[in-house]
C-alpha cells in the first residue's frame, strides 16, 4: 500500500465477505413502496469514501479505524463518509443506517471502542473535509454477528427533514482515534473489492408516518 500526504492510495489484499442484501423496497432517494418502512441505498460513487482523522486526504474504500496502511501516522485514523438521497414530502418516525457488509481487520471494536455515527453536511467529498464540524451529536453503533451493523440515527434524517435538505450524510468513527500498537484495526465495508465504495453497501431503514 502506498501512502501520500493529499491522498491515500489504498492497496488491501483481503477476501470478500459473502454477504447478501436482505432488505426489500430499496430505492435511491424516491419512495416506490407503499409499506410503511421505505430502505434507501447509500449513494456510493464520488460522494462517499474515507478521509484520515488529523491531516487532508481521501481514499474511495469505506474504511474506518488505525494504520490504515504501513506508512500510517500512528495516533490517526481514518473515517468513513456517506451520502443518502432522500424521499420527497417524508414524514418519519424512525431511521435506523444499517449495513450488513462489514469485514474487520484487527480488533477494532475491541481496542478502539465503540463505532459511532455522527450527521454531517458537505457539498463534495474531498480531503478538506476531514475535519468537518458535526451537525449533531455522534451515536453508538450496535454490532450483531460477524457483519451487521446498526445505529439508530432518527435523530439526524430528522434534522435533515426539518432543514429541508434532499440528502442526509454520516460520518462513522471509532471512539478512539488509534491504539498506537502499529498493527490495523479496521472496519471495512465491501462485497467483492475493499477500495470501492457502492450503492447499497449501507441502507437507510426509514419507518414513515402515513
Amino acid at each position: 500500500m502506498a501512502f501520500a500526504k493529499g491522498r491515500l492510495v489504498v492497496g488491501l489484499a483481503l477476501v470478500a465477505a459473502a454477504c447478501s442484501n436482505g432488505t426489500t423496497g430499496t430505492t435511491t432517494g424516491t419512495a416506490t413502496t407503499t409499506d410503511p418502512v421505505v430502505s434507501i441505498a447509500n449513494q456510493g460513487g464520488s460522494m462517499e469514501g474515507h478521509t484520515p482523522t488529523g491531516f487532508a486526504g481521501m481514499g474511495t474504500g469505506l474504511f474506518v479505524g488505525d494504520n490504515l496502511n504501513p506508512s500510517f501516522p500512528e495516533g490517526l485514523g481514518v473515517q468513513t463518509y456517506l451520502t443518502f438521497t432522500l424521499p420527497a414530502d417524508l414524514t418519519i418516525s424512525h431511521a435506523l443506517l444499517i449495513s450488513d457488509a462489514l469485514t474487520t481487520a484487527g480488533n477494532p471494536f475491541g481496542d478502539l471502542g465503540t463505532l459511532l455515527a455522527e450527521s454531517v453536511v458537505y457539498p463534495t467529498f474531498g480531503p478538506e473535509i476531514f475535519d468537518l464540524d458535526a451537525a449533531g451529536d455522534p451515536v453508538a453503533c450496535r454490532v450483531d454477528g460477524d457483519s451487521l451493523v446498526e445505529c439508530d440515527v432518527t435523530a439526524a434524517v430528522q434534522d435533515a427533514i426539518d432543514d429541508e435538505r434532499d440528502t442526509v450524510q454520516f460520518r462513522l468513527r471509532f471512539e478512539r482515534q488509534a491504539d498506537n500498537d502499529g498493527q490495523a484495526d479496521l472496519a471495512m465495508f465491501y462485497r467483492t473489492n475493499s477500495n470501492t465504495n457502492e450503492a447499497g453497501l449501507f441502507s437507510l431503514h426509514l419507518t414513515r408516518i402515513p
